[in-house]
């Protein structure tokens, strides 16, 4: 009667101290011995609820750090993208210092923009004398230099995205081309998914497009609008200077 008790909270403590955390030792007496098992199942209780709440917590700390991680490695990819954007508007701004031939300059524009920026198909529409046409004047994919062979045109205001932006002068954006009404189905360039056209201005006078094209739908961030938008601007200046 005397020793049963105390084997039975010795092995309990034994197997909590192992990490068995769940300990419920029965109470047969009412003295000392059963008031001690009775503190030892209250403090196994508190010591359990404590270690869970522990673990709840370096869970949770653990998911967050994760977040962070995730967020930490798209802002790197972000930085080393723009990054590599800027290296290709200082690029294109050197090119165009150094060359003043626009049968020359243009051609390296396009595949300055393409390798840099990933897009599959950049081209530098011009417009004709009277500004009816958008004429390509440079491309660097294979289906653009179909295009070149052929004299590849638009019409201003009618034609494509293209169109659009040498008529009104603004940006014309498609993420999915396939839900785009203005947009030019061409059988030389099939893969395009999503296309962006920036207009090239010159003392406050449209003379021709930037056209960029990708295999990918929404392609276009808020970051390549603007670094596209920049390029443009450099390329209507060496326009201008030629």
């Amino acid at each position: 009667a005397l020793t049963e008790p105390i084997i039975r909270l010795t092995k309990g403590a034994s197997a909590f101290a192992s990490g068995q955390l769940v300990q419920n030792i029965e109470i047969t007496t009412q003295d000392e011995i059963g008031d001690l098992t009775k503190t030892f199942n209250e403090m196994a209780g508190e010591i359990k609820g404590l270690i869970t709440e522990l673990e709840q917590r370096v869970a949770d700390r653990t998911k967050e750090l994760e977040g962070q991680t995730v967020e930490l490695a798209s802002a790197n990819k972000r930085i080393q993208t723009r990054a590599v954007q800027f290296e290709a508007l200082a690029q294109v701004t050197q090119t165009i210092t150094s060359v003043r031939d626009l049968q020359s300059l243009l051609p390296i524009v396009t595949k300055v923009i393409s390798d840099k920026f990933g897009f599959y198909h950049v081209g530098i529409f011009l417009l004709d004398e009277v500004g009816q046409y958008a004429i390509l004047g440079a491309a660097n994919s294979e289906g653009g230099r179909r295009m070149l062979e052929r004299k590849h045109r638009l019409r201003v205001g009618e034609e494509g995205i293209v169109g659009y932006a040498t008529d009104t002068g603004k940006p014309r954006i498609a993420m999915d081309v396939g839900t785009d009404a203005v947009f030019f189905n061409n059988p030389d360039l099939p893969d395009t998914h999503s296309e962006m056209a920036l207009p090239l201005i010159s003392k406050n006078i449209i003379v021709g497009a930037l056209d960029v094209q990708s295999t990918v739908t929404g392609a276009f961030t808020d970051e390549d609008v603007q670094m596209l938008s920049l390029l443009a601007d450099q390329v209507s200046l060496a326009i201008e200077n030629a």
